[in-house]
């Protein structure tokens, strides 16, 4: 977890508007940042929206969803969250959320793994992951946090991104949230309300509203 989410087709100005009701003071546009990829298939290496809290304020920008840090053997799209000794410089200086619908996850025999689209119980039009981004050569790169996962989804899979609360996302995002804190309660406060729908197989090519909405195999024969 987390290896593929939706983003829905929300333009930069859209995006504008929804973080004024979640951010104390309003957050700015980064006229300068690569174009984020939208719809209901975003992977690894894709560019993502990002916000982030620097000198300014906060800043709507993006970032490639991988990190390639010197010390791993190959990019990181998920960061755990009780690694703080690894992570210990992105806790202090690079924190960032990531706007969503939702992530996928599969679960089953392997070849036969059914996809499934979680999302959680809410008002707002969007989710917010808890992430980690670096500045590289080629620009910003981001990861998603992940911790051990709400008992109600434990039998999808072993872990799950840390998605916040709207009570959570000013903290985070400027640090004032601590990391042994972080480790017990950041992101629990949705447990009760996740949503889990099961639905079609995703290819390299699937795309649209339709990934996330719910469907079943066809039934091809009868036992008696």
């Amino acid at each position: 977890m987390c290896g593929k989410f939706a983003a829905g087709d929300l333009t930069q100005d859209q995006m504008l508007e929804i973080l004024s009701g979640f951010l104390y003071t309003p957050a700015r546009a980064d006229p300068n940042t690569p174009e984020a990829k939208r719809g209901y298939n975003i992977s690894p290496s894709d560019q993502a929206h990002m916000i982030r809290w620097d000198d300014d304020g906060f800043q709507l920008t993006t970032a490639r969803w991988q990190i390639n840090d010197p010390r791993a053997k190959s990019p990181l799209i998920n960061s755990k969250i009780s690694n703080t000794h690894f992570w210990r410089d992105y806790w202090d200086n690079g924190r960032c959320i990531i706007p969503a619908l939702g992530y996928y996850e599969w679960s089953g025999l392997s070849g036969r793994k059914q996809p499934y689209f979680i999302s959680v119980n809410r008002n707002a039009p969007l989710i917010f992951f808890a992430g980690f981004y670096r500045t590289s050569g080629d620009g910003l790169q981001c990861s998603i946090l992940t911790r051990n996962p709400a008992p109600e989804i434990e039998h999808i899979h072993s872990r799950m991104p840390v998605i916040l609360s709207p009570a959570e996302i000013n903290d985070w995002l400027t640090y004032t949230t601590p990391s042994n804190e972080a480790q017990d309660t950041l992101g629990t406060d949705w447990e009760g309300r996740f949503e889990v729908t099961p639905v079609a197989p995703i290819t390299k090519s699937s795309e649209g509203p339709e990934m996330t909405e719910p469907w079943a195999p066809q039934q091809t024969s009868f036992d008696f």
